[in-house]
């Protein structure tokens, strides 16, 4: 797979792997066995390989903060940091310095981020050419000219494309609530990624994430279709008030599931709800909304469960209750880049 086979998204999770074996061969615990897996992930395609060489340019380019960087250990107490050259697997040409376990692991995740910032550019030429957009934390509502209404949720943008036989919507990114006006001569349709999603006289929401798109009915009735792919048949499924279904650019529908729309709407009330949630989707949620971005630097700490209420207009809350309610450690870079270790 070439750089121009590789869609956004796929860009987008080769580079947090890459970002993700770095981590894990500059933690001080690398074993031969790591050795040898990250060598055979970047030998996968020329994309696996060039998004590792992006994260080691990143890399390079951060020599002065690496030299500077004191962090507290374990203990609360500030270290030296000790270090030594490490030759990386794939290209025999690069090297890198292993320090305390904080500075190195703080580090990776500024590379983590800053090593994803092409979607930031993106994002931009993704507004620039879009009918209707919202900000990282902006919410927005709009009336169409045939009296449905959008509501926009954070970071999100779509056209509209209105003509005599049809209303369509295309959702660029991001999520948006559509609460739409009967005319059963003009189907309302939203395209998002390969899938349509048709209703009138309904409201529901669609959510375009990186791989996938997910529909939820909160009253009335909508299909939704997903043309025929790569080993994929074209498939449908009819929602109503209450469910919602998923599908990806790869793969078909899943099956249709009851949700609870207390929670699904919350963001329209200016809340986000968990209930026993992952932490990793609990953090992923913060990210849609705050400006700047959290790092989860530890596998077992991802899985913790959350339940809780939070405000959107106040996450750096939400942030600090987390801190002080699990086991964990943080670290605020700026107050743009927080760490939990």
């Amino acid at each position: 797979m070439s750089d121009a086979d590789c869609p956004d998204s796929e860009q987008e999770r080769l580079e947090a792997e890459a970002v993700t074996w770095m981590v894990r061969l500059t933690s001080g615990e690398t074993t031969e066995a790591d050795r040898r897996a990250a060598n055979s992930w970047c030998r996968k395609s020329v994309a696996h390989q060039r998004a590792m060489e992006k994260a080691f340019r990143i890399w390079n380019g951060m020599e002065g903060l690496r030299d500077s960087l004191i962090i507290p250990d374990r203990s609360g107490e500030v270290r030296g940091q000790t270090q030594r050259t490490i030759r990386h697997p794939l290209f025999p040409s690069a090297y890198f310095y292993r320090q305390d376990w904080w500075v190195w692991k703080v580090i990776v995740a500024a590379i983590a981020v800053l090593a994803l910032s092409y979607t930031f550019q993106s994002d931009f030429l993704i507004d620039w050419r879009a009918d209707y957009s919202t900000g990282t934390g902006e919410q927005a509502t709009w009336e169409f000219i045939d009296g449905s209404i959008v509501q926009l949720n954070t970071h999100t943008a779509l056209n509209i494309a209105y003509s005599q036989k049809m209303r369509r919507v295309d959702l660029l990114q991001g999520e948006a609530a559509f609460r739409v006006a009967k005319d059963l001569s003009r189907p309302f349709i939203v395209q998002a990624d390969q899938g349509t999603i048709r209703a009138v006289g309904t409201e529901f929401f669609v959510y375009k994430l990186d791989r996938s798109v997910l529909v939820t009915v909160v009253e009335g009735v909508v299909d939704v279709t997903v043309p025929p792919g790569h080993e994929r048949p074209s498939s449908s499924a009819r929602l109503k008030s209450g469910q919602s279904i998923q599908f990806g650019t790869n793969s078909g529908l899943s099956e249709v599931k009851d949700v609870d729309l207390g929670i699904a709407t919350a963001w329209q009330r200016g809340r986000l709800i968990f209930e026993a949630a992952p932490l990793t989707e609990v953090v992923e949620e913060i990210n849609r909304y705050r400006s700047g971005h959290i790092v989860i630097l530890n596998d077992t700490l991802r899985e913790h469960l959350v339940s809780g209420v939070f405000d959107l207009d106040s996450l750096d809350s939400a942030v600090t209750t987390i801190e002080r309610t699990l086991p964990i450690a943080s670290l605020h870079l700026t107050d743009r880049l927080i760490v939990l270790q």
